[in-house]
């Protein structure tokens, strides 16, 4: 029932391609109607949830969670599968029943680190407290052979690149970013008055965050080249589709992952943070459509930590070459949520809600009253990037001026901007924010 609720809810909101048939004609709720009956078949008592099949099915309700946009409900089951994974010791295949075949532990395999990467996820978007250690599991990676070939007494290899490869590699992406957010919550955290901080004495971050991503980048280029191709586009042949995915899902966790990256000590170099988000953008427009529509709800998160860092920026002080940069950006984001929408139901109207803040700040630029004055306590030096040739024709398109001083939009403008870019259904709650963006 879970894995139902799961399927119908991506095929409902568009993660289907065109080479797959539907049935249009079930009840609108099917999902819901899926994941209630599997979460009554979970026990209260969670002693009493003996069977591997109970983990499984709390894993897939958290999944399907975040797919309704219904936040808390992903803490809650996450929070489930951990406690049975406690009590059972997932973490720790030496503790794991004696009888198990290689299919049962692939199976608890792939579990463990699709549910350790789903909490690192939920850590770096909801700005919540990590529940894994990579360090302490003594879990393996799943064996990169294909299903076919794994039966309960072996695994035999075909010679061919498994799309597991890719897989674990997003694993590893995960496991920088459990790091990376670590890193984040020692950096951004107030001084304690009640206890002293231990991390000053016993943690030390040695290298820098380009540095992290020079080494993350090093272990891509050693990728097969099927999980570098993310432009491919889907061909409906199941095999082929699958690398697709892996290389469009790579893309999208290590874009995550520079994101986060930057979040740790986040300059307040206006083009730092402009080139960050155009960097991290260019890489989801080129990634075919289908493929994002199929990473589905999770993307949507991904582009509203794009939007924090925009609106890091649009809140500050600004000249008309930033304030066309980061213009010029926002209609990029715009223009990729557009792509989405049409096919991710809960976040339907994002992009219009996005292109309406955008007017209205373009409506402020034109208007003939005075910009407020210069802040003359800031850096002289600072933003010395002259604009590029499009920027002045841009900065004309909107009547501004090429006088202009450095100047702050007014709070009640650049508040309004619909981040997470997710609209819930109704009783459904959120509380998205992706930490290291909030308040910069």
């Amino acid at each position: 029932m879970a894995a139902c609720a799961l399927a119908s809810a991506r095929a409902r909101d568009g993660a289907l391609n065109e080479y797959t048939s539907y049935p249009k004609d079930g009840p609108v709720q099917q999902s819901e109607i899926f994941f209630s009956a599997a979460a009554e078949a979970i026990p209260k008592d969670l002693n009493k949830a003996d069977g591997f099949g109970y983990m499984r099915a709390c894993g897939l309700l958290a999944l399907t969670s975040i797919q309704y946009g219904q936040i808390a409900s992903m803490h809650q089951y996450l929070g489930h599968f951990c406690t049975m994974s406690a009590m059972r010791h997932l973490h720790d295949e030496l503790h794991w029943p004696l009888e198990l075949n290689l299919v049962d532990k692939e199976e608890r395999r792939r579990l463990y680190w699709s549910m350790y990467c789903l909490d690192v996820l939920s850590t770096v978007v909801f700005n919540s407290i990590p529940k894994f250690d990579e360090v302490s599991a003594n879990v393996r990676y799943p064996v990169e052979i294909d299903d076919e070939n794994i039966t309960p007494i072996g695994a035999t290899s075909s010679g061919d690149v498994s799309w597991l490869r890719g897989w674990n590699f997003t694993t590893d992406l995960f496991r920088v970013l459990e790091h990376t957010i670590r890193r984040v919550h020692r950096n951004h955290a107030p001084p304690r008055e009640d206890r002293p901080s231990v991390t000053l004495l016993l943690v030390s971050d040695a290298l820098t965050d380009s540095q992290i991503m020079e080494n993350i980048l090093h272990l891509y280029y050693q990728l097969p080249a099927r999980f570098k191709d993310y432009t491919v586009i889907m061909s409906g042949d199941g095999a082929d589709d699958r690398f697709g995915f892996q290389a469009a899902n790579i893309q999208a966790t290590l874009q995550l992952v520079r994101m986060t990256l930057f979040s740790v000590s986040i300059p307040k170099d206006v083009y730092q943070k402009c080139n960050v988000a155009d960097q991290v953008l260019q890489t989801f427009h080129g990634i075919c459509p289908r493929y994002l529509s199929a990473i589905s709800t999770p993307l949507v998160y991904h582009l509203g930590g794009i939007g924090q860092l925009l609106a890091s920026v649009m809140e500050g002080h600004l000249t008309e070459a930033t304030y066309t940069r980061v213009r010029q950006l926002l209609e990029s984001l715009v223009s990729l949520v557009e792509t989405l929408e049409s096919d991710l139901q809960p976040r339907a109207g994002a992009s219009k809600g996005l292109r309406a803040q955008i007017d209205r700040i373009d409506t402020y630029m034109r208007m003939p009253a005075p910009i407020p004055p210069p802040t003359h306590h800031q850096n002289p030096n600072a933003f010395t990037i002259p604009p590029t040739e499009q920027q002045r024709d841009a900065s004309s398109m909107y009547g501004m001026s090429g006088a202009m001083e450095d100047f702050t939009l007014p709070q009640e403008i650049v508040g309004d901007f619909p981040w997470p870019l997710i609209a819930h259904r109704p009783g459904y709650a959120h509380n998205a924010t992706f930490h290291g963006f909030d308040g910069v």
